[in-house]
């Protein structure tokens, strides 16, 4: 009957609508006088920043030949935990990479034009196999000129101490998009520096270390100190890390706000860097798989409530 395949080729098309612009749907936007900036729903992940003077996009817009993501929050685990899992108690639980909230939807408490916030609670299912712990994380966007604040307040609902690292992932493009031009940009540490760095193998901690900064300014992207791994800098004497062009001013810069460890990752001939604040940090090798062993990780007793952030500034002047 014609009504009958009038009803059929509207269902086809509002499936095949809502498929396409779904994900479209889920981002919200910020935007003052300098800048417009989108979050995702999904993970409350930064998808772009863009400058309204520079029209630069600034964040990595995940390009899958490099790296998927643009800028997952981590938690309850920075990178991830030895073999992917822990116990608590006895009971086994499977930790994903990144954490439990990069695939999850979060729920918009607060929405103007220029700030944002969006909360998490688990449920039975990420109770039952990821993390048993009774939490609520915030995630706030502020933006402020040319700077954005990201904030994370975390309180244990529990009636025990839980225990997690957090970590901040965002991906910034190098040269702004334009390919082939690395090796003419650098990174800016806004003081001059020594560090050792913290070796990484499969995204878990060495119990050893690597001479790094050696009372250096910048350090350039052509040079043969930066690992294909990330360079992690614990209870870091870095609080302001920019990008910029060779010789420049810095386009980009993140301030470590209270995160006491930084990890930066850029492997060599990838055209973005990822700059991540970290509370705790990646698991060691030989880490015990009980979680409340796991000396590294922050712990939060019951009630209690913490809070973090770091600021990530743009300069359009150049």
């Amino acid at each position: 009957m014609p009504h009958l395949k009038v009803l059929a080729f509207l269902f086809i098309f509002l499936t095949f609508f809502f498929t396409v612009h779904g994900q479209g749907s889920e981002l919200l936007w910020l935007e003052n006088d300098s800048i417009r900036v989108s979050i995702s729903k999904k993970g409350a992940e930064l998808q772009s920043i863009k400058g309204k003077i520079s029209e630069f996009e600034y964040l990595w817009q995940g390009n899958g030949e490099y790296w998927a993501d643009r800028a997952p929050i981590m938690f309850p685990v920075n990178v991830r935990f030895r073999d992917n899992e822990f116990y608590f108690r006895n009971v086994k639980y499977d930790m994903p990479k990144m954490g439990i909230l990069k695939e999850r939807f979060m729920t918009v408490k607060h929405k103007s034009n220029d700030e944002v916030t969006l909360s998490f609670v688990p449920n039975k299912e990420i109770l039952h196999e990821n993390y048993p712990f009774l939490f609520k994380i915030s995630v706030r966007y502020k933006l402020t000129d040319n700077t954005i604040l990201n904030e994370y307040v975390i309180r244990n609902d529990d009636t025990h101490s839980m225990y997690f690292a957090l970590g901040g992932h965002p991906g910034f493009n190098l040269s702004l998009g334009q390919p082939n031009d690395r090796k003419k940009h650098e990174l800016f540490f806004y003081k001059s520096l020594s560090a050792q760095r913290e070796l990484i193998k499969n995204s878990l901690l060495k119990d050893s270390v690597a001479p790094f900064l050696q009372n250096e300014t910048t350090l350039g992207f052509d040079d043969d100190r930066i690992p294909n791994t990330g360079i992690f800098i614990k209870d870091s004497v870095i609080t302001k890390i920019g990008l910029a062009k060779s010789g420049q001013k810095p386009y980009i810069s993140l301030i470590l706000g209270n995160f006491p460890n930084v990890n930066i990752w850029s492997p060599p001939g990838y055209p973005f860097v990822c700059i991540e604040p970290m509370a705790s940090h990646h698991d060691f090798e030989d880490s015990p798989k009980d979680i409340e062993k796991k000396s590294h990780l922050v712990t939060l007793k019951p009630g209690e409530t913490v809070k973090y952030y770091f600021l990530i500034q743009i300069d359009q002047s150049l």
